[in-house]
């Protein structure tokens, strides 16, 4: 049986990237936002059906296997809620970037301790809490030992700081809203900022 990654697969990677580092003493401002697409280095078998013409244009059809890689797959953070004691930070991942969401995540985080208070995840049936994960902003103060140098990303070019994390590279940089993060690779895929703003965020798990 042919094993595939799946979207929520993808998700897992994505909401461990901010793990690890101290709480940020930068302000979330309520309704900023970010997108990146990742694009998976996993590769799965899939059937190709290959059509083949031969004398007297008979035609006939032949199916081969090929090794391919899932689809780009997009994903938004946002601070939709603020306060001076806590922040709400969206995880909305998406096949396009302004595709309607395959799920939804919130996390209420703790401004002074940096830590979770509650994380709840849209489902068909509606909202249901989930493990507590560790899922930060990152800022330049938590990379004391980065390299400052230029990266060029869908959203243009930024000066930001490079640095390991975990088995792969982040480049952060103060100006992306709501994470920081312009670039991070990791042997399971690359995340690139696509595009981000100050305000516009919309929440949506309010109904």
């Amino acid at each position: 049986m042919r094993r595939r990654l799946r979207w929520w697969a993808l998700l897992s990677m994505l909401l461990l990237l901010g793990s690890g580092l101290p709480p940020t003493a930068v302000a979330q401002t309520e309704g900023a936002w970010a997108t990146y697409r990742f694009e998976s280095a996993l590769k799965r078998t899939a059937p190709v059906v290959y059509k083949e013409v031969g004398p007297g244009g008979e035609v006939t059809w032949r199916v081969a296997e090929e090794t391919v890689s899932p689809a780009p797959l997009y994903v938004t953070y946002a601070v939709v809620k603020a306060s001076a004691t806590e922040y709400t930070l969206q995880v909305a991942t998406s096949l396009e970037a302004d595709g309607p969401p395959l799920s939804v995540t919130q996390i209420v985080v703790d401004r002074k301790t940096g830590k979770a208070k509650q994380s709840v995840i849209r489902r068909p049936k509606g909202l249901i809490g989930t493990v507590e994960n560790e899922l930060r902003p990152f800022r330049e103060a938590g990379l004391p030992g980065g390299i400052r140098e230029e990266v060029q990303v869908a959203a243009g070019r930024f000066t930001a700081l490079r640095a390991p994390h975990k088995d792969g590279t982040v480049w952060v940089s103060d100006q992306v809203p709501a994470i920081g993060l312009v670039k991070a690779v990791f042997p399971h895929g690359t995340l690139e900022l696509v595009r981000s703003a100050a305000s516009g965020a919309k929440d949506l798990l309010r109904f």
